[in-house]
C-alpha cells in the first residue's frame, strides 16, 4: 500500500512483522551507524514519536523517516516482497538505474549505462525469452543441454538482436568493441542471484539443489544449552606401530592399521564432552559407550610421557572445569547413518541412562553420508586433521 501525506500508518497495516532483515552482523563502521539510526527512527515512527523525539534519539526528522518507509521499506524487492528492513541499508540502490537520455556511446565506449534495461523495456518479449532460457534446466529424466555458460547465452542473445534488425541500425551492442558481453554477463549473474534454487540446479545439478534446500544444518532450532549433541567417528589417516615390551627383553611391534576417534560435541558451546580412541578396524558399540561414559564422568588429563607440550594452556573438558558439568545429560544425540547402525544397541542406553533421543536418518532430518547434517562436528574433524595430525 502507498503512504499518503504525513498520516501515520500502523505497523499492522504495513505488515511490519513480516519484513525481512538484512545480515546486520555484517555491517561495520559508518554503514552500521547509519543503518541502526534509520532503524531506530522507523521504530520510533511506528511508536508515534514526535519529530523532536525522533531527531533527538535517531538524528533524523519525521519527514525523512516517512520517506524512508515510503520510498525504500515499502518498495518491491526482486523476490516479490517489500524491501522491509533491508531497504534501510545505506547506499543500496532500491529501484535500479533508469536511463532517461538517448544512448550515445563515445569513442572510449562510455555512455551505455542502463542500456540493457532500456532495450528490454523496448522489447519486453525478448526479456521474457532470454530469462526463460537462462533459468531453464533440463529434467533429470530427459536428455538436454546441461549447464549453458555465459558465452552460449551471449551468442543466442546476439542472434535475437540481429533478427530484430539492431545490427543493421548499428545500435547497441553492435556499436561497442565487446558487443555488450560484460553487461550481458552481469545481467545473467544478477538473475541467478534472484533465483538461487534454479541457479543451483543449473550449475550444480540435483545434488546442489538438495544441499541448498536443506542448508548446512547450523540453523536447525536449538532452544537451550545441552539440548543437542553431535556424535560421530572419524578415521585418522595414518599407519601406527605400538612397541610392546617383552618379558625376555626387547620389544614386539604391533601394527595399528586404523585409528578411530569417537567424539561427542555440544553444539551450542561447541565443547567436546567426551571422546574415545579406538584401534579396531571398525567402530564398535563398546567404543561409543566409552565415549558416552567419558562425557558423563569426571575427566582427568592422562599422564603424558612423550613431551611437555601435549596440552594447550587451560585445556580441559567441561567435566574437569566444574562439578556442575559432571553427569549433565542432553536431550538429543545426532549421528550419521553409518554410526546409527552401530548405535542400535546404544539407543536404549542413551534413552534410559542419559534421557536422550537418538537422531538418525530414519527418524530425523539426517541423511546418510551427508556432512551438512552435522556441520559442527564435521568442522571439528576438519580442523583436527589440519591442525593436529598434519603438524
Amino acid at each position: 500500500m502507498a503512504l499518503r501525506g504525513n498520516k501515520r500508518v500502523t505497523v499492522e497495516a504495513l505488515g511490519v512483522a513480516n519484513w525481512k532483515f538484512p545480515d546486520e552482523g555484517a555491517f561495520s563502521g559508518a554503514i552500521y551507524d547509519s543503518y541502526t539510526a534509520r532503524k531506530q527512527a522507523v521504530n520510533l515512527y511506528f511508536e508515534g514519536a514526535t519529530d523532536e523525539v525522533i531527531k533527538s534519539e535517531a538524528g533524523l526528522s519525521l519527514s525523512q523517516t516517512y520517506k524512508l518507509i515510503k520510498n525504500r521499506c515499502m518498495a518491491t524487492h526482486p523476490d516479490g516482497e517489500v524491501w522491509g528492513w533491508r531497504g534501510l541499508i545505506p547506499n543500496l540502490r532500491i529501484n535500479g538505474y533508469q536511463r532517461k537520455q538517448k544512448i550515445q556511446i563515445d569513442q572510449f565506449g562510455f555512455g551505455s549505462a542502463g542500456v540493457l534495461k532500456s532495450l528490454f523495456n523496448q522489447y519486453p518479449g525478448l526479456r521474457e525469452k532470454f530469462e526463460k532460457r537462462i533459468l531453464n534446466a533440463s529434467k533429470a529424466t530427459k536428455l538436454g543441454l546441461v549447464n549453458r555458460n555465459n558465452v552460449n547465452h551471449f551468442h543466442w542473445f546476439l542472434r535475437e538482436l540481429r533478427i530484430l534488425g539492431l545490427e543493421e541500425q548499428n545500435a547497441w551492442p553492435f556499436n561497442t568493441e565487446k558487443l555488450g558481453y560484460v553487461t550481458i554477463s552481469k545481467y545473467i549473474k544478477s538473475l541467478y542471484e534472484q533465483h538461487p534454487s534454479k541457479a543451483a540446479l543449473i550449475t550444480g545439478g540435483v545434488d546442489a539443489l538438495k544441499k541448498l534446500s536443506s542448508g548446512d544444518g547450523n540453523a536447525r532450532p536449538v532452544e537451550h544449552f545441552f539440548q543437542r549433541v553431535e556424535m560421530d567417528a572419524h578415521k585418522i589417516d595414518g599407519r601406527f606401530s605400538v612397541s610392546i615390551p617383552q618379558p625376555t627383553g626387547g620389544h614386539a611391534h604391533k601394527i595399528v592399521h586404523r585409528l578411530w576417534v569417537v567424539v561427542i560435541m555440544e553444539i551450542v558451546s561447541r565443547a567436546v564432552l567426551g571422546y574415545h580412541l579406538s584401534m579396531r578396524r571398525e567402530v564398535s558399540k563398546i567404543d561409543v559407550l566409552r565415549a558416552i561414559k567419558m562425557a558423563l564422568t569426571v575427566w582427568k588429563k592422562p599422564r603424558i610421557t612423550f613431551g611437555d607440550h601435549a596440552y594447550l594452556f587451560n585445556a580441559n573438558l567441561p567435566s574437569a572445569v566444574s562439578e556442575e558439568y559432571v553427569g549433565l545429560c542432553w536431550d538429543e544425540t545426532s549421528v550419521d547413518g553409518a554410526l546409527a547402525e552401530t548405535c542400535k544397541t546404544v539407543e536404549k542406553v542413551l534413552e534410559n541412562v542419559v534421557g536422550s533421543k537418538l537422531l538418525h536418518p530414519k527418524n530425523s532430518f539426517s541423511v546418510r553420508r551427508n556432512k551438512d547434517d552435522r556441520p559442527f562436528i564435521e568442522a571439528f574433524f576438519r580442523h583436527l586433521d589440519l591442525g593436529a595430525f598434519n603438524s
